[in-house]
């Protein structure tokens, strides 16, 4: 709980301009939810848009050493929660699920449909794991900045209860009285040891970071090494949750992790974008890939219906073209080919893909082998005979190239020149 008292202090001296947030901003207004307004700022652009929420009573200005420098890849959207900075309070406080619930709202409010990265420090973390475990399929990643837990005090009674009580009342009596209802709501999820919505976290990538700075002469127990290692054992366990976390351990900062150190927290986005980027691009890749071999496969078909109608030129245009355009690989065109004359028993057309193979990559010794194999099958075994020996040929000058792989080039040309042998 002394971390949210912390958070009271920060808001009071740190309060700046929406303008330190972002220099141009494409929207900086209080938007119309159900309930009320929040004060919210957009701006940046990119692929994903990263949410920022705030800890216990604190405003959007507490992102303003990390959101500019994110907003250089990414949308942005930073805001304050009900009855914190220029967001009009509701007519009492609000718990988890309704500030979970305003935040759905709001970007609902401002159409945001892009994927989202949400950014949570302290209570804040609480807020998006609640949003992504109810909204699942809008976010692509977390990162979590020294988090509030909800077991915390669970587990540091069993230390000493007797110091987590005075913990408590200590907080209680620092607290000022406009946060004494959040206080109590708060207090309410420490004393369960759960969240409200008990429904499981996406698996999406995540980043958690954590505080293990220790303050000579702090009266909060929650400060000592002991409560701040069993903090850190929290935020590893809550890691292990995801099939691709990173877990970042500091002692330099103090709970503003985004204050004292934010390139910490920019970085940690940064590595998010990074690898949803190249998953998406990965993505891109395997359904263009997807789509030349269906294109490939019609042209197939294609060049099928015209070698029934003896247009053999015709096919082999069909077929060179389609090859070509596809950009596949030699070993993919090479796997093509076999499975056409193997699985689809149609040698004919699996002749014209090796000789493609052939003429693209002329200086593969495996090509000119699988041609050979293509032709030996046709019956066509003086020309399957000269492709093996140009296999055989450059199997030789490739020190690469195993004996065992010869051997076999080599059985290839005795299998067509003992064919021949019989005409």
């Amino acid at each position: 709980m002394k971390n949210f008292f912390n958070n009271v202090v920060f808001a009071i001296a740190t309060l700046l301009t929406i303008n330190s947030i972002a220099q141009a901003q494409d929207k900086d207004a209080l938007v119309d939810i159900k309930n009320g307004k929040l004060h919210a700022v957009v701006t940046g652009d990119g692929p994903y848009t990263v949410v920022f929420e705030a800890g216990f009573i604190s405003d959007l200005s507490v992102w303003r050493k990390v959101a500019p420098t994110v907003a250089k890849q990414a949308q942005i959207l930073v805001y304050s929660r009900a009855g914190v900075g220029q967001s009009p309070a509701r007519s009492q406080a609000l718990n988890l699920s309704q500030h979970t619930e305003e935040l759905h709202q709001l970007i609902t409010a401002l159409d945001i449909k892009k994927p989202l990265i949400l950014v949570g420090h302290s209570y804040g973390g609480w807020v998006v794991r609640q949003f992504a475990s109810a909204f699942p399929k809008q976010v692509a990643g977390l990162v979590l900045v020294d988090p509030a837990n909800e077991t915390l005090e669970i587990e540091l009674k069993k230390i000493d209860a007797a110091k987590v009580a005075q913990d408590q009342q200590r907080l209680a009596g620092m607290a000022p009285p406009s946060a004494k209802a959040d206080l109590a709501l708060v207090q309410a999820i420490f004393d369960q040891g759960k969240l409200p919505n008990p429904a499981a976290l996406p698996n999406v990538t995540m980043a958690i970071l954590s505080s293990v700075q220790e303050f000579k002469n702090n009266p909060f127990f929650q400060e000592t090494a002991v409560a701040l290692q069993v903090k850190r054992d929290l935020h590893s366990k809550l890691a292990q949750q995801f099939s691709n976390a990173t877990h970042v351990v500091t002692n330099r900062s103090g709970h503003h992790i985004q204050n004292d150190e934010p390139h910490l927290v920019i970085n940690a986005i940064e590595q998010i974008i990074s690898g949803l980027n190249i998953e998406a691009q990965k993505v891109a890749r395997q359904q263009a890939k997807q789509q030349a071999r269906q294109a490939v496969m019609t042209a197939l078909g294609q060049a099928g219906t015209e070698l029934q109608n003896q247009q053999s030129d015709a096919a082999k245009g069909t077929v060179f073209a389609a090859l070509k355009a596809s950009q596949f690989s030699e070993a993919e065109i090479n796997q093509l080919g076999f499975d056409v004359m193997t699985k689809g028993k149609q040698s004919v057309m699996a002749e014209l893909i090796f000789r493609f193979n052939v003429e693209q990559f002329a200086q593969s010794d495996n090509v000119y082998d699988s041609h050979g194999e293509a032709l030996l099958e046709l019956g066509r075994f003086a020309e399957a005979k000269t492709q093996f020996a140009k296999a055989i040929m450059l199997a030789q000058a490739n020190p690469q190239r195993s004996p065992k792989t010869i051997k076999g080039y080599q059985d290839n040309l005795a299998k067509a020149e003992q064919a021949l042998s019989k005409k």
